[in-house]
C-alpha cells in the first residue's frame, strides 16, 4: 500500500495514520528543509527521489514540514518515536538538531543530505552533492556568456554551505576568464522572493548582466528580476530552466532526488551504512548544468566545448574545484590550479 500525507507540523501525524502501512513496507519520514515542498528546487528533488524509491520499491513515506528551523530538532525526533524505519533530513541547519536525535535514539536510522565532510552519528547516513562542482560549471557559463564583463551571485544566507557554492562559481569564472568581475549579495532569507528580486536588481544595476540564485524561493525573485531587465539567471538544485525559458542560462542541478533514492535503497536491501558521508560530484552523477530546450541556443558551442573540457579535467583529477568548507582558513589561494580565494571568503 503506498502512503503519501503531506502535513506542516510533525504533530499532525497520528499512530493511526501510520498504521495503515503494510507491515513489509519501508515507512520513511522526510522532514523538509526550510521552505518546504513547492520550492520548486532542493525539498521538491528530494520529494522527486522518494517518489522514485515508492515506484521501484516497497516504500511509503510522510512529508514532515515544520513551520521554522527552529522546529527541526522536535520534528526529527518525534518522527523517531513514531518507529520508521529512516527519518531523512536536509540542510546544513538539520546538523545539530539531528545529532541530538540521533543520540537520543540511537538505534533509529538516520539520513541527512547536504551536509558537510564529517559524519555525524553512527547511526546517520550523510550524502553531499558536490555542489561547488556543480556552481564551477555555471560559473564557466556565465563567464563565458556575460557581455559586460560582471556576473553576480544571489545567496540566500551569510552560511557556510551558501559560500560553497560560491567559491565554485567563483572559481570556475576565474580559471576560464581571469578578469571577469564577481559580485556577491546574500540576502538573509531562503523564502523571500521579492527580496531575491531586489538583491538582483541592484546587482544589474552594477552591470551584472547574469546573476547566480542559491536561494531557495528567495531565487524566484532572482529569476524574475532577470526577465524584467533581459539579463539571465542562473537557477540551482532542480532543473529551473522552464520557469523562465530564454531567461534562466542554465541550472546548477544537485541531485538530491538521486542521494535520497540511495539512502533510502540502502534501508530496503540492508546496506545501510551509519557514521559515514558519501559524496556525490560531477564523476559520480551528483551535480549537472541542465541543458534542455528551454535554454537552447543560450550558452554558445564554443563555450559548450569548454564546459565539457572542464569537466573531464575535474572527474579526471587534474582539476580540483575547491570546497570552501574545508580550505584552510590561513590560505590565500584555493583550488588546483590554484587562484587567488575571493576577498571575503
Amino acid at each position: 500500500m503506498n502512503l503519501f500525507k503531506t502535513v506542516a507540523v510533525l504533530a499532525a501525524l497520528s499512530v493511526s495514520a501510520l498504521g495503515t502501512a503494510a507491515l513489509s513496507e519501508t515507512r520513511v519520514a522526510f522532514v523538509t528543509a526550510e521552505g518546504g515542498l513547492g520550492d520548486q528546487s532542493f525539498n521538491d528533488m528530494i520529494h522527486e527521489g522518494l517518489k522514485r524509491a515508492e515506484a521501484d520499491m516497497d516504500v511509503s513515506f510522510v512529508v514532515i514540514q515544520p513551520r521554522a528551523v527552529s522546529d527541526f530538532q522536535s520534528s526529527l525526533i518525534r518522527a523517531a518515536g513514531q518507529n520508521f524505519d529512516l527519518v531523512l533530513g536536509a540542510t546544513f541547519d538539520m546538523i545539530d538538531p539531528m545529532k541530538a536525535a540521533a543520540e537520543a535514539f540511537p538505534a533509529q536510522k538516520f539520513g541527512i543530505i547536504d551536509v558537510g565532510s564529517e559524519p555525524l552519528a553512527p547511526n546517520v547516513f550523510g550524502a553531499v552533492a558536490k555542489d561547488w562542482e556543480g556552481s564551477f560549471m555555471v560559473g564557466i557559463a556565465a563567464a563565458l556568456t556575460s557581455k559586460t564583463g560582471t556576473i553576480g551571485f544571489v545567496g540566500g544566507k551569510d552560511i557556510p554551505v551558501i559560500h560553497r557554492f560560491f567559491n565554485g562559481y567563483y572559481y570556475g569564472a576565474k580559471l576560464v576568464k581571469p578578469e571577469v568581475n564577481v559580485l556577491e549579495r546574500y540576502s538573509g532569507s531562503f523564502t523571500d522572493p521579492a527580496a531575491g528580486k531586489e538583491y538582483a536588481l541592484a546587482l544589474v544595476n552594477n552591470a551584472s548582466d547574469i546573476n547566480y540564485a542559491v536561494a531557495s524561493l528567495t531565487g524566484a525573485g532572482v529569476i524574475d528580476a532577470a526577465k524584467s531587465t533581459g539579463t539571465f539567471a542562473i537557477g540551482v538544485d532542480a532543473n529551473q530552466n522552464g520557469l523562465a525559458p530564454g531567461t534562466v542560462l542554465t541550472s546548477m542541478m544537485k541531485r538530491v532526488d538521486n542521494l535520497a533514492y540511495d539512502i533510502v535503497k540502502s534501508v530496503v536491501d540492508g546496506s545501510f551504512e551509519g557514521g559515514v558521508n558519501k559524496q556525490y560530484g560531477l564523476k559520480e552523477g551528483g551535480v549537472e548544468a541542465a541543458m534542455d530546450v528551454n535554454n537552447a541556443g543560450l550558452i554558445s558551442a564554443e563555450t559548450l566545448k569548454i564546459m565539457d573540457e572542464m569537466k573531464a579535467k575535474v572527474i579526471s583529477g587534474e582539476i580540483v574545484v575547491p570546497n570552501y568548507i574545508e580550505l584552510d582558513t590561513a590560505a590565500n589561494q584555493m583550488g588546483t590550479p590554484a587562484i587567488d580565494r575571493p576577498q571575503g571568503n
